[in-house]
């Protein structure tokens, strides 16, 4: 049992530190709105991740297989989703931070944005139960698999959270305010990719 949460625990890390829709989300928070509101988009998407992971284990996969149409529907509208957030980061890429006046970020808007960045991919799901099939035994509790979803959740978390908090700091955002525009408009690409990606994945 020990044997497949480390397991479990590793390929998670792995696959959370692998940039995604979701580190960019964090970063570009972190980057724009500073360290609260990057911390809240961290619990959004560790929300999104126990919501996927959760799905998993009751197997939303096998749902899927039942009504595909369902899949489909959820899969074009999460990639419609990372595209239109592609797009408004390029439109704004080229508007100065110069003059305007500071703002308190909406810790609530940063909490939606990492929640609705993980929920538009549904693949997220159908990657928690592969991982929770092999690395936990078949007949395995429900306390154990909750334990296994928590533990996703915190890695996930903790990840993030790291993220967060070196892309609030000040050199970080002081390289960021220089190359603005340029990273605003890469991450945009990188957004609009990812959304392609899903809705063209068959």
């Amino acid at each position: 049992m020990i044997e497949g949460f480390v397991s479990l625990g590793l390929l998670w890390f792995v696959a959370a530190a692998m940039p995604g829709p979701n580190f960019f989300a964090v970063v570009h928070t972190a980057v724009e709105k500073g360290r609260a509101a990057s911390i809240a988009a961290v619990l959004g998407v560790v929300v999104g991740t126990a919501a996927w992971a959760l799905a998993g284990f009751f197997g939303l996969q096998a749902l899927f297989a039942v009504f595909p149409s369902a899949a489909t529907v959820i899969k074009l509208a999460g990639g419609a989703y990372l595209i239109w957030i592609g797009v408004g980061l390029w439109r704004n890429a080229g508007a100065s931070r110069a003059g305007r006046q500071p703002k308190v970020p909406s810790i609530g808007r940063a909490f939606l944005f990492g929640l609705s960045t993980n929920l538009a991919n549904p693949k997220t799901a159908a990657f928690a139960a592969s991982l929770f099939a092999v690395a936990l035994p078949s007949g395995t509790s429900i306390a154990v698999s909750l334990l296994a979803v928590a533990l996703v959740c915190f890695i996930s978390l903790v990840w993030y959270s790291v993220v967060a908090v070196i892309g609030s700091t000040s050199p970080f955002q002081r390289t960021y305010a220089r190359l603005r525009s340029v990273i605003m408009r890469a991450t945009g690409v990188i957004f609009a990719g990812y959304g392609t990606r899903l809705m063209l994945q068959q």
